[in-house]
């Protein structure tokens, strides 16, 4: 009986406990892969670069079956560019494991066709911050950097006055600096202030800190660096905060660009980080002075609508707030690598369910019933009836109003056209289903407070700054709005897989149909032969063919060049749309009856196909 029940106690002792799921350091998610890769032929890991603090920056590839890997189209999934984006390098690992897990046959038919690369986390040394005793989100490597041109780097950062663990903000009654004053709707968030409601600044905000090096300035010089994310060539902005001293400059993003230019065979692009072009597709929106589009080709809007829908749809995240893709690994691999790339941060804020309606809230509801009506004009909440009156208004004006005019518009800009013009503004809703606002801090904290048990908000309260003297602080926790609960990693991992064997199965399939042989008398033959794209996606972008960035299909008929009498011996096809799209190429060619021919079809992302027949009249091709 007593050896029995040490028997037991041994055994209790040694069950893994049941705990909550935590972030992974970058070196424990460096460990994960090894441990995958280890238990897993499939997998393999290699070192593509290292960051500032000589991390390795790794890439996982899955290459499953037999077929030849320089035969397979290859899909690349970055994440952890955003060094505060710690679900993107979670989701990323994760993924290999479940794509690996799923025994169903779709899954397993698009492993043995087509090549996986991962990247988890190309930012390790930002990510190793949440794990400070401090928390104080960082999303920018760690270039040391003069933010305040003082001759002095990253030497005046946070400081966590109040002992928290947080460094958050603080109010600061300056009246000759001050630019906000609180929110009467809600005290806990700050707002411009409207002097049409009879509203005067109050207090200026700054970081929680000190003035370190005694120039006045608070928090103005913090470790690091630059965003990576606004580092790579497409509408890179020189000398804009963050954007680093030249384009590529840093070690992280110089590796991940090096690693897509030497890898052809990729043939499409998903980015877990800051940017959302999934939930949110985008949209034409005019030329930069250099001429090359700011989003996406208008040709190309259509495939991306399309995908959005399917993303949505699978993955249940819509609106999404969309920064700025200037500079962004998405936008460079769009534009100037040339395949289809998407961005998603994975998460968003979840809408909260109201309970039931006041007489206020019908009210408001009517109102919002009314803007519904109206349509949307992508700019904001202006609504395309007002946009319309607007042009209306300045052609009769004699101020003709051009595209690119157009393309350049803000919301700002539509409030002072309005004024002068004496149009009223008309805007869409924003709010649908009795659902809470998508957007906006007052969503946030609806979210922190009724879900979250209010773990989302430090609350504002009176400090005594030895340099400043009475200050509050407060203000949002670091990294709620970026990363949910760990609870959810799981689900969110699945939905992605979900997407991601959609999007493989939506890749181009060009191949070679059945060649038409036909003699012609006197030893000659006319040969033809068509390619078809029997897949969804076009089989290059439209912003690609234009640049000629895309590499092309080639089509070669493989005899000697004095036996072809006419038609080109290569053929290039630089982009083929999907669903059944063909092309046709013809020759004329002197032989002699069943001699052999051959006919490649070669691409660097899709692998080689060659056919061989001899010279007789055949039927085929679908003719």
């Amino acid at each position: 009986m007593i050896i029995t029940l040490l028997l037991t106690a041994q055994l209790v002792a040694t069950q893994p406990i049941d705990q909550k799921r935590v972030w992974r350091t970058p070196s424990e998610l460096r460990t994960s892969i090894s441990t995958i890769a280890d238990t897993n032929e499939s997998v393999s890991v290699n070192t593509i670069g290292t960051s500032r603090n000589k991390q390795a920056i790794q890439v996982v590839t899955i290459v499953k079956g037999a077929q030849p890997q320089e035969d397979r189209p290859a899909i690349l999934i970055v994440a952890g560019i955003d060094g505060d984006h710690l679900l993107g390098s979670e989701v990323a690992v994760d993924i290999i494991q479940e794509l690996l897990g799923r025994d169903d046959e779709t899954t397993e038919s698009l492993l043995q066709t087509n090549t996986f690369y991962i990247i988890p986390q190309v930012n390790p040394d930002a990510a190793e911050y949440y794990f400070s005793s401090i928390k104080n989100a960082r999303r920018r490597n760690l270039r040391p950097f003069d933010n305040d041109r003082d001759g002095l780097v990253d030497e005046d950062g946070g400081d966590d006055l109040n002992g928290d663990g947080y460094i958050t903000m603080m109010r600061i009654p300056d009246l000759e600096k001050a630019s906000k004053v609180v929110d009467p709707e809600n005290p806990r968030l700050n707002k411009k202030p409207d002097p049409l409601e009879s509203e005067s600044a109050s207090f200026i905000v700054y970081t929680e800190g000190i003035d370190n090096d005694g120039d006045g300035k608070f928090n103005e010089d913090s470790v690091g660096g630059v965003d990576l994310n606004k580092n790579f060539m497409h509408g890179y902005k020189y000398h804009s905060d963050g954007a680093g001293p030249w384009q590529l400059s840093e070690p992280e993003s110089k590796a991940l660009a090096d690693f897509v230019l030497g890898h052809q065979d990729i043939a499409a692009i998903v980015v877990y980080g800051q940017h959302d072009t999934l939930s949110n597709p985008l949209k034409e929106s005019g030329k930069d002075n250099a001429g090359a589009p700011k989003t996406i080709d208008k040709a190309d809007e259509k495939f991306y609508e399309k995908l959005s829908k399917t993303f949505v749809k699978l993955t249940e995240i819509t609106e999404v707030e969309q920064p700025s893709w200037d500079g962004s690994f998405v936008a460079w691999a769009y534009a100037q690598y040339g395949v289809p790339a998407f961005s998603t941060p994975l998460w968003g804020r979840p809408a909260i369910e109201k309970d039931s309606d006041s007489k206020e809230e019908i009210e408001k509801k009517e109102v919002v019933e009314e803007k519904n009506a109206l349509t949307d004009s992508g700019v904001g909440d202006i609504s395309q009836e007002t946009l319309d009156e607007l042009l209306q208004a300045a052609e009769s004006a004699g101020f003709p109003v051009t595209e690119e005019m157009m393309a350049d518009i803000t919301p700002e800009l539509i409030e002072q056209y309005a004024k002068m013009s004496g149009v009223h503004i008309k805007r869409v809703s924003k709010e649908t289903n009795g659902k809470s606002d998508k957007k906006g801090d007052g969503a946030w904290l609806a979210y922190s407070d009724e879900v979250r048990g209010g773990e989302g908000f430090i609350e504002w309260t009176p400090f005594d700054h030895p340099q400043l003297g009475q200050v509050e602080i407060g203000g949002w926790v670091p990294y709620f709005k970026t990363l949910p609960p760990t609870s959810e990693i799981d689900s969110i991992t699945t939905k992605q897989v979900d997407f991601l064997v959609e999007l493989a199965s939506r890749l181009p399939d060009v191949s070679l149909e059945t060649p038409i042989v036909k003699e012609l008398g006197n030893g000659l033959w006319e040969i033809k032969v068509s390619v078809v794209n029997n897949g969804w996606l076009p089989s290059g972008t439209a912003m690609a063919k234009k640049n000629k960035r895309a590499r092309p299909f080639i089509v070669r008929l493989d005899v000697p060049n004095n036996s072809i009498v006419s038609g080109q011996k290569v053929h290039r096809i630089w982009a083929l749309d999907g669903g059944g799209t063909r092309t046709w190429h013809r020759w004329i060619v002197q032989g002699k009856p069943m001699s052999n021919v051959s006919i490649t079809l070669f691409s660097e992302k899709f692998g080689t196909e060659v056919t061989t027949l001899p010279l007789k009249s055949t039927k085929g091709g679908d003719a």
